[in-house]
């Protein structure tokens, strides 16, 4: 039972076909610039948001403009090919 072990950041969730579908949809239409807009790295540390190590160096958000266009690509590709997706943050 995933609920009864530590997953690290929450328990792995399932997203069927269709629900890859309309992420791949979402993440097309969404530029990086458009969540990332307002927000530097001294917010993202006082958050304490993930990886709080790059954020407290002041690093540019290229680390994670690289991963975001990573990501998209992936859940495109997942789509196209009618797959489902597992995804779990560890």
């Amino acid at each position: 039972m995933p609920e009864a072990e530590d997953w690290g950041y929450g328990p792995p969730r399932y997203l069927t076909p269709g629900q890859v579908r309309t992420a791949a949809a979402a993440l097309a239409t969404t530029t990086f610039d458009r969540p990332a807009h307002g927000v530097t790295s001294e917010d993202l540390a006082r958050a304490e948001v993930y990886p709080l190590v790059v954020w407290e160096r002041g690093e540019s958000f290229d680390y994670v403009r690289d991963h975001y266009e990573a990501l998209v690509a992936f859940f495109q590709v997942a789509a196209r090919d009618g797959d489902a997706l597992l995804v779990w943050l560890g």
